[in-house]
């Protein structure tokens, strides 16, 4: 049985399979949010991107929403793109990652509280990251629990929401890379973009270096979408696309999703061992 460890690096939280040392992938924040970067396959391959240089606030395996308390409103999606932006909010951790081992992997459970752009809180956060081994991939859950302790809170209808990856360059259909969904859609962003799907992946094959991917799957029950795709990388599902999402005081609004980091060629059978 695998043992795992949490090793601590420059803030970054490592998940080390101490036996083998595999390592599955990194927590860690910069000044603006928490996020995972980086996920690897099996074989080391890593999913995911810390950043683009043109969109520095898509951080790896990330959250970020508008958020309306009042007449308050803050953006927790932007931050430095090289404009001033009064409105951008910061998630700021109240204390360290508080880290539970288990035999395949590490459960990560940290307490947030979200700052609008003048520095005063306007919600909570309850976030858990779920890292952990399997045979043949890294998977990683992430569940963020935003709750009303400022009042009623509002997730104004926006495309600046609300879970996904900065999808690693080298999947992209740019460089030849496939995106697939469900019902055997092969392609490129437009085939599941703005639509419902069990679950959505990237997939190259890199000369020298194999096949390998990442897919996602939505963890709200009996929620399928939409997703908010696009070719350049940006991977979401966003619940506010089309709607605005009200939540009262004292109550809480969660999304989860799943991400696969794979080696090999994505399968219906691995499919549905995943999702």
């Amino acid at each position: 049985m695998a043992k795992f460890s949490v090793v601590v690096n420059q803030r970054t939280y490592l998940v080390v399979d101490q036996e083998t040392k595999r390592c599955l992938g990194g927590l860690g924040s910069n000044a603006w949010r928490t996020f995972v970067f980086p996920l690897y396959t099996p074989s080391g391959h890593t999913v995911i991107q810390e950043y683009p240089f043109d969109h520095p606030f898509h951080n790896g395996f990330f959250v970020g929403q508008v958020v309306k308390v009042g007449n308050r409103e803050s953006l927790f999606w932007h931050h430095n793109d090289g404009r001033i932006r009064p409105e951008a909010g910061r998630v700021v951790s109240s204390q360290s990652p508080e880290a539970s081992l288990h035999p395949r992997g590490v459960l990560f459970r940290l307490k947030h509280v979200w700052h609008d752009g003048n520095g005063e809180p306007i919600i909570d956060e309850i976030r858990t990251i779920n890292m952990y081994a399997v045979d043949d991939a890294t998977i990683c859950e992430m569940t963020s629990e935003k709750i009303s302790a400022y009042g009623d809170t509002e997730y104004p209808q926006t495309k600046y929401a609300a879970i996904g990856i900065r999808v690693e360059p080298r999947l992209l259909p740019v460089m030849g890379g496939v995106i697939m969904a469900d019902n055997n859609r092969q392609g490129n962003a437009e085939i599941v973009q703005e639509q419902h799907s069990d679950f959505v992946a990237y997939e190259n094959d890199l000369s020298g270096h194999g096949r390998f991917g990442v897919l996602m799957t939505i963890l709200n029950q009996g929620i399928r979408g939409p997703w908010f795709i696009r070719d350049y990388g940006m991977a979401l599902f966003n619940p506010t696309w089309r709607q605005t999402i009200q939540v009262p005081q004292g109550q809480s609004w969660s999304i989860s999703l799943r991400v696969v980091a794979y080696d090999g060629q994505l399968t219906q059978e691995r499919v549905s061992g995943w999702i």
